[in-house]
């Protein structure tokens, strides 16, 4: 497991790109028909999720995710703030805390 930091704005989507590597081989990890799921969250409360069942987070090649959130959706966080973030995999052998760490929201500084 790996501890990752993130930053987002609240004048821009948050669209992230994770590639993921198979610890054991050095290879691309195998995401072919694994769920991946992704929490921001806040003293216990959820504030984001995603998740490959409904394909908020997409395997655009093996080994690599991807998510974004809209300047809509990051309206449920609170500018200054420094959220949890958390992620994991189940596949056929159980589930895996993939990583956790931070997600950092900031103005972006466009006057809103």
């Amino acid at each position: 497991m790996y501890e990752l930091q993130f930053f987002a704005t609240d004048d821009a989507d948050w669209a992230q790109r994770v590639d993921l590597i198979d610890d054991a081989t050095n290879q691309p990890l195998d995401t072919a028909g694994v769920l991946f799921e992704l929490e921001v969250s806040d003293h216990g409360a959820r504030r984001l999720f995603a998740t490959t069942a409904d394909g908020s987070i997409a395997i655009p090649e093996t080994g690599t995710i991807q998510w974004r959130f809209t300047t809509a959706q990051l309206g449920a966080l609170d500018i200054r703030n420094t959220y949890k973030v958390g992620c994991r995999m189940t596949n056929g052998t159980g589930t895996t805390q993939l990583f956790t760490g931070t997600l950092a929201f900031v103005g972006g500084g466009f006057g809103r």
